[in-house]
């Protein structure tokens, strides 16, 4: 069986891995930091309700999903700037 990159998937299945992700952190806030009463030590959290610590989680799933689905900085095309310059700064 080959192994097909991250960034090679389809646009849903990456959608369904990242509705997962967030579902996990859902079911981890309710089995365990409303259980357990952790919700105290968090500011700002809102037992049983959408709150500053679910953005977070939406941010950090998405910017990880994202970082996963760019292409690597070696199959990336050379810059023009560079080709002519031999240098650039936004390459360096």
């Amino acid at each position: 069986m080959s192994k097909v990159p991250f960034k090679d998937l389809p646009f849903l299945v990456k959608a369904a891995v990242f509705v997962s992700f967030f579902m996990a952190w859902v079911m981890f806030e309710e089995l365990v930091i409303d259980r357990h009463g952790l919700w105290r030590f968090l500011p700002f959290y809102k037992v049983g309700l959408f709150c500053i610590w679910d953005v977070l989680a939406l941010f950090a799933i998405g910017g990880g999903l994202l970082w996963a689905s760019l292409p690597r900085r070696s199959e990336r095309a050379r810059c023009a700037v560079r080709c002519l310059l031999h240098w650039c700064p936004a390459c360096a």
